[in-house]
């Protein structure tokens, strides 16, 4: 906010924004950049009991939200760290998804990596415990975000082994190009 003055709802390209009437200011409500980590293993899905809200007690992914001036890779290596004591030996971009923080809350954009550890996970941080589960005993009612329960849906699917590069690069080719068909034309 500029001046501090109350914000009144407004139409501006086709949305209702919230607008400064004193001084014109217009706030656009964003997402929050934040990373998450899908990590397979042998023993299954790696899933983080949060410890705090919102949705604490739920399971979710490893994952936060990326500091001011960090690259998704870097801040996915930071959360992992903090939250399970470990690094990702290695990273494949899966997408993206877009919740609240909690119910009300601010909008998020997740960027979500496939993620291998370079070590043993423990629960550390806002993490109360982290669980390894077969692909059919997700407790998918349990996860906590609901955009999040679709993307590892799509991830995971029936299949018995995580995605290979070679089932991965349709998705993201087909990612890139809805990417560039609504790209703005540079002036």
């Amino acid at each position: 906010m500029k001046c501090g003055g109350a914000l009144r709802a407004a139409r501006e390209d086709g949305r209702t924004r919230r607008r400064c009437a004193r001084c014109g200011w217009t706030f656009y409500d964003n997402p929050v950049p934040a990373v998450g980590a899908v990590v397979t293993g042998r023993a299954g899905v790696l899933l983080a009991r949060r410890a705090r809200p919102p949705y604490e007690g739920t399971w979710d992914i490893p994952g936060g939200f990326l500091e001011a001036g960090e690259d998704p890779e870097r801040g996915l290596q930071r959360e992992l760290r903090e939250e399970l004591g470990t690094r990702a030996a290695a990273t494949r971009l899966l997408g993206f998804c877009h919740d609240h923080y909690g119910p009300g809350g601010f909008p998020i954009l997740t960027v979500l990596f496939a993620v291998r550890l370079s070590g043993s996970p423990r629960a550390r941080s806002d993490v109360a415990e982290v669980r390894w589960f077969q692909r059919d005993a997700i407790p998918w009612r349990s996860i906590a975000f609901p955009s999040l329960r679709g993307a590892l849906r799509r991830h995971l699917g029936p299949r018995k082994t995580a995605p290979g590069p070679a089932t991965a690069a349709p998705r993201i080719s087909r990612l890139r190009a809805r990417i560039s068909t609504h790209r703005r034309p540079s002036s």
